[in-house]
């Protein structure tokens, strides 16, 4: 049984107070400037005002990335979702379902050959441990054709940002230059 905070009010009716901050709970509709609890939240008999609900979503939210491994559930479901926010943004077919990911997601990048890694660690990027490159990414190979499961593969976020500014014979060119340029000037990369 919830533990829910009571305050009795004028003729024996009976106000909700937030079970975290205690403020007095008032009711906000879609729309409305006024109010401090949604509507859902009260129905589903979640005594909380929103900015203490929201503050337990954050929380949520760290503790999962923090978990979150490449190729879990939760990972792939966050994969899927933001494809199908770009899909609808960008009114392009979507029509992936999670076992699509399922069959296709790897340990590393099949075009870097990098170990992939998800940012677990709270931190902004490019700090202590934290490397965009090495992110998972879900390209599409023809943009225009969507997100389709015959039309997708999961690269590094590198590979991605690569493949995204220009085509593959501009790509190539680039690395011919440079490895012409390099052995010229005796500079090893690796």
């Amino acid at each position: 049984m919830k533990h829910t905070k009571v305050r009795k009010i004028n003729s024996g009716n009976e106000q909700k107070i937030c079970t975290v901050c205690s403020i007095p709970l008032e009711i906000k509709e879609v729309g409305s400037s006024k109010g401090n609890c949604y509507r859902t939240n009260y129905n589903n008999q979640i005594y909380q005002c929103n900015t203490c609900n929201n503050k337990k979503k954050r929380i949520c939210l760290a503790n999962r990335r923090k978990t979150k491994t490449v190729g879990d559930s939760q990972h792939l479901r966050d994969m899927l979702e933001g494809a199908r926010q770009r899909a609808k943004k960008n009114n392009i077919p979507y029509t992936l379902k999670i076992k699509d990911l399922r069959d296709i997601i790897t340990e590393s990048c099949p075009i870097l050959g990098i170990k992939f890694e998800l940012n677990k660690k709270n931190l902004k990027w490019n700090k202590k441990g934290n490397d965009w490159r090495t992110s998972p990414s879900l390209d599409r190979i023809v943009p225009d054709k969507g997100y389709t499961k015959d039309n997708i593969i999961i690269v590094s976020l590198m590979a991605n940002s690569i493949k995204n500014q220009a085509t593959p014979d501009q790509i190539q060119k680039v690395a011919t230059f440079y490895k012409k340029l390099y052995k010229e000037k005796g500079i090893n990369y690796g």
